[in-house]
């Protein structure tokens, strides 16, 4: 496969110029000489392609910024609202403790009074 290479070729020098102003070489090939600059559209092309690349990678991280603050709020959130549960369920067994102790506290009282009663119905006798 052969590339296609471009040559470029330099202009030819200038004639010295006369003393007297004439030049004798007007119609030669650098009289004439145009640049045409390369095509570079390609190039242009290739830069704006790239331009549109790190803008793409810059919101693609700027999403993801924002994805991991929702995640880390979301699982703060988790964590507190758990928090509290297991405060409140803390909270339910304390009371249900405190109740117990009350239960065997009248269930005792029960019994005293129970035993008043038979001391009070011996007492009678």
């Amino acid at each position: 496969m052969k590339k296609n290479k471009r040559l470029y070729i330099a202009p030819p020098v200038p004639p010295t110029a006369n003393n007297n102003g004439n030049n004798s070489n007007s119609n030669s090939t650098f009289a004439n000489f145009e640049y045409k600059p390369p095509n570079n559209i390609g190039n242009i092309i290739g830069i704006f392609g790239d331009v549109l690349v790190t803008v793409g990678d810059a919101l693609g991280t700027i999403g993801a910024i924002i994805q991991l603050d929702i995640d880390v709020s979301a699982d703060l959130q988790s964590q507190v609202d758990d928090f509290k549960s297991n405060q409140e369920k803390d909270k339910m067994r304390e009371e249900i403790d405190d109740l117990k102790e009350q239960v065997k506290e009248i269930d005792d009282l029960k019994e005293q009074v129970k035993l008043l009663v038979k001391i009070i119905k011996s007492n009678q006798n």
